[in-house]
């Protein structure tokens, strides 16, 4: 019995074998056909990667994530702070937590079991937001807007092609 299944395996083994070998001789011969490279196919692979030494060193490319990711750190700390002046430190902290869970969560069932939570913080912070305060901050993004919009745009007109 054992032998019959060690000849079974030794064959199954011998046929993949042959067929990588095929497979091997196949691709050689593709590679024996294909044309070269042109000549100056290195310097035109260097020139479309994604990042040019460049815009590695040029602090102006990095102007954009490092805005975004002032943007995301502000909110979220005026996300933390806002409740602060109706609600508890501990209610405050309750509601950043469920913003910052639902926000780094990958799955949709996270952000819908926040919904209720985000809900009631809004109703609080509705009544204790006052129209200056509310302008302030939909100023702030606007012009956190407008500044991304900008430096996008100028960057796009600088790029060497």
């Amino acid at each position: 019995m054992e032998s019959e299944e060690h000849m079974i395996e030794t064959g199954a083994a011998a046929a993949e074998i042959e067929l990588e070998r095929k497979l091997e001789l196949l691709l050689d011969e593709m590679v024996a056909s294909s044309p070269a490279a042109p000549p100056d196919f290195a310097a035109r692979a260097a020139t479309r990667r994604p990042f040019a030494a460049w815009e590695v060193r040029l602090a102006s490319a990095w102007k954009v994530p490092a805005l975004a990711g002032a943007g995301l750190l502000s909110a979220s700390a005026a996300v933390f702070v806002a409740p602060l002046g109706q609600l508890a430190p501990q209610a405050a902290l309750t509601v950043w937590g469920n913003l910052v869970t639902a926000a780094l969560s990958s799955s949709a069932s996270a952000a819908f079991s926040a919904a209720p939570a985000l809900a009631a913080a809004g109703e609080v912070l509705r009544g204790s937001v006052t129209p200056a305060l509310g302008l302030l901050v939909l100023g702030s993004g606007a012009i956190f807007g407008a500044a991304t919009f900008a430096s996008l745009r100028r960057r796009t007109a600088r790029a060497p092609h």
